[in-house]
């Protein structure tokens, strides 16, 4: 009964689940990780851009000012009705200034300092737009402009600026517009503006560092984390040839070669090639049971004709490398002649003994005629063909020994790398020829 509790060893299914398992948690630390890599790259790209919105809220911030600035000193200078449309439509319709601090809290939460010091320079600016708009109020009573916009007409002269005269009222707004206090103010929202520019830097610069830090870690992260799958997939590799690849191998070598399984590889490969090889034994088993159930040779014991055809038929389908001797006893008539069918059955059976002790277990050895003898020697190659003289001039000396001293054997042998065949047969029998040429009592192996 074939025993399936023997086998010891690594099952490849646990190896594969192994694997699988590791190679899905690397995978998802690799996702992990690139996830981080990209939310990095985001938060950078965000700081980039924060700080190219703040820098041209700034930019515009600065840029609206000194345009309305201008607009305002021009009017006030040359009294064009153009100028101060211009300077109405800034501030009322295009709204520059109040479009960039929307844009930059967009991006800014209220507590940026960046978005802080924005909103100064605008406090800022909308101070120093009151002091243009009063500033051109006194040149439009000044001029009797009277068809002003709702903006401007709602801005009051002061008691004391109406009772100056109109040329007194331009001086004083042109004072107002080129006046320190009027520089002073510019130069503070001009400031705040970089000041604005200046956090925002230095803001960005901080997380642009600490993410670039992250980044480098993350990335360096990534590596380890490819290494690791580099390694797996070798592992991999290296368990599967050992475990599935190099098994098959000798499995099919030995398959070919007629022979037990070697127990290696995975558990389930060792499983296996043990029950292979339970199977090939009860198989070898029976065949040698039924060779000894086989035909055998009354007088002598040995294999009759019938089992040692079959023999051959044997070793042609396994197409073995084997010797054939075909084994004449000589001068058996003369035998039979001086001591009767006694002594030729006697010399028959010594003979038979001769053979069957002097030659291997494995071999096969048969009577096939009445003084014809015959053996089957497998896995034997042409390097042996010394060895096999030297054994039947062993067997030659022992029959010489016998009462019936005059009993010999000549022996021809040819050997095969693919079973038996009429050919191998025609060859041995040329070479038995031979020796009966020479004169008997010899061994001679056939020459291609």
């Amino acid at each position: 009964m074939m025993n399936q509790e023997s086998a010891r060893g690594v099952k490849i299914s646990f190896v594969n689940l192994f694997f699988t398992i590791l190679t899905a948690i690397v995978f998802c630390f690799i996702l992990f990780i690139s996830n981080n890599v990209k939310n990095r790259f985001r938060d950078m790209n965000d700081s980039m851009y924060k700080f190219i919105l703040c820098q041209q809220s700034s930019e515009m911030i600065k840029e609206s000012a000194n345009y309305l600035t201008e607009q305002a000193r021009l009017f006030v200078v040359t009294c064009n009705r153009d100028h101060l449309d211009a300077y109405l439509k800034e501030i009322l319709e295009t709204k520059t200034q109040q479009k960039s601090l929307e844009d930059l809290e967009k991006v800014c939460s209220k507590s940026d300092l960046a978005l802080q010091r924005l909103r100064i320079a605008l406090e800022q600016g909308n101070g120093l737009n009151e002091m243009e708009l009063y500033a051109m109020r006194l040149v439009c009573e000044a001029e009797g402009i009277r068809d002003l916009p709702p903006k401007m007409a709602s801005i009051k002269i002061s008691d004391l600026d109406k009772k100056n005269s109109p040329q007194k009222m331009k001086e004083t707004a042109v004072n107002n517009l080129f006046g320190d206090g009027y520089m002073i103010y510019k130069l503070r929202i001009n400031a705040n503006c970089q000041l604005t520019v200046t956090a925002i830097e230095q803001q960005i610069k901080k997380n642009l560092g600490f993410n670039a830090d992250r980044l480098g870690e993350n990335i360096n992260r990534l590596r380890a984390l490819f290494l690791v799958l580099l390694i797996v997939n070798v592992l991999i590799f290296i368990a599967f040839g050992y475990l599935v690849i190099l098994p098959l191998g000798k499995f099919k070598n030995s398959i070919e070669n007629d022979e037990k399984l070697k127990i290696i590889g995975s558990l389930e490969f060792k499983s296996l090639a043990e029950s292979y090889n339970e199977i090939y034994e009860i198989k070898a088993q029976t065949a040698r049971s039924l060779l000894k159930k086989a035909e055998y040779d009354s007088l002598t014991g040995i294999l009759n004709r019938r089992a040692f055809d079959q023999i051959c038929e044997s070793s042609a389908e396994k197409k073995q490398k084997i010797a054939l001797l075909l084994i004449d006893m000589d001068n058996f008539k003369s035998v039979n002649d001086t001591y009767g069918h006694i002594g030729g059955d006697n010399a028959l059976k010594s003979l038979a003994m001769a053979l069957s002790e002097t030659f291997r277990d494995t071999d096969y050895v048969a009577r096939v005629g009445g003084d014809e003898f015959a053996a089957i020697l497998p896995n034997c190659e042409p390097s042996a063909a010394n060895g096999i003289k030297k054994k039947i001039d062993r067997i030659n000396k022992r029959l010489s020994q016998l009462e019936e001293h005059f009993v010999s054997i000549s022996v021809g042998v040819a050997f095969s790398d693919c079973g038996f065949s009429k050919e191998l047969y025609d060859r041995a029998d040329k070479a038995l020829y031979a020796v009966k040429e020479k004169g008997k009592r010899g061994c001679e192996v056939y020459q291609l």
